[in-house]
């Protein structure tokens, strides 16, 4: 009977767990879809820096609730929140809806599959004990065959918009996943969610800052439903409570478990951009996201394995 009892607990947390994986999926594959209808009534910046303000607020009372540490006070938690207030939030956002405005949510949303790689690849280089193996050369070459794959123009011009938006997401991707790996060796003493909050009101404030600077002007803005919805569903659904879902997941799953994530909410992405806009996508790219989640499952296959096999063990306990 305790068995039974202990088995039906361990199933209906690992049932909770993936409906709440799928809920994340759906909720940051989303965005994209959102971000290209609040670009046709706002600038990019604007955007993020709105969205990012409200979102920071919310995550900075997330982490006086749910967390003990949640001030910065040493060299290591400044470091995380300079390093995540500028390469996670005017990088990892601000140029990549640069990007999207250039492009579409249906590209937007694939290349969004660059971070885990672009993340393993920056771990590679700054952290000693992810040097080359044979094994991680393979996962490198195969993962950045699918990156010239997603970035080929195809039928169009070299030098297209289309093409300048892929490249600043493509450097958007490289600087997101250096302040991934950063934020990781800072030895930051505050809570995640913390560093998280601090971050994005850092990163919305110099978007702000920027947003002028580019030539954005508030009378670029129109307001009517679409961009209050958007926008709303972006700041409420897509970061607010999509990052509650994942700070929820990671207090209980491994972070490499977690942002398997990454390949699954372009899926969402291309599906919700070709049913609201008929975005379609290059049958090279979608060849392309194959090569890149292979090369990371190559690259990352060690830690992969003896993360779930870490998992079944905690679950049969």
């Amino acid at each position: 009977m305790a068995t039974r009892s202990h088995g039906s607990i361990v199933d209906s947390t690992q049932y909770r767990d993936f409906v709440l994986f799928i809920g994340l999926a759906l909720m940051w594959g989303t965005a994209f879809p959102a971000v290209e209808a609040a670009l046709s009534y706002m600038p990019p910046l604007l955007i993020a820096a709105v969205r990012f303000d409200l979102v920071g607020l919310f995550m900075l009372g997330y982490a006086l609730m749910a967390t003990e540490s949640w001030q910065p006070s040493t060299r290591g938690d400044i470091l995380a929140i300079v390093g995540g207030g500028i390469l996670f939030v005017p990088v990892g956002q601000g140029i990549w809806y640069i990007g999207q405005e250039l492009t579409t949510s249906a590209l937007s949303g694939l290349m969004a599959s660059l971070m885990p790689l672009f993340t393993a690849v920056w771990s590679w280089i700054l952290v000693p004990e992810d040097r080359v193996t044979g094994e991680s050369l393979a996962g490198l070459s195969i993962g950045f065959a699918g990156v010239l794959l997603v970035l080929i123009p195809g039928a169009t011009p070299l030098f297209s918009q289309g093409i300048l938006g892929k490249l600043l997401i493509f450097v958007s991707a490289i600087g997101t996943a250096l302040g991934s790996v950063l934020i990781r060796r800072a030895e930051n003493r505050i809570s995640t969610p913390a560093v998280t909050a601090w971050s994005m009101l850092l990163g919305a404030g110099l978007m702000h800052v920027l947003s002028p600077a580019i030539g954005e002007s508030l009378s670029d803005v129109t307001i009517n439903a679409t961009v209050v919805l958007a926008v709303g569903y972006l700041t409420v659904v897509s970061t607010a409570l999509a990052y509650t879902v994942y700070f929820t997941l990671l207090n209980r799953r491994s972070a490499v478990e977690i942002n398997l994530v990454h390949y699954l909410f372009p899926v969402v992405t291309i599906v919700a951009g070709y049913i609201l806009f008929g975005e379609t996508l290059p049958q090279p790219a979608i060849a392309g996201f194959v090569l890149i989640a292979a090369g990371f499952g190559i690259l990352k296959r060690r830690v992969i394995v003896a993360e779930l096999g870490n998992r079944d063990s905690r679950d049969h306990q």
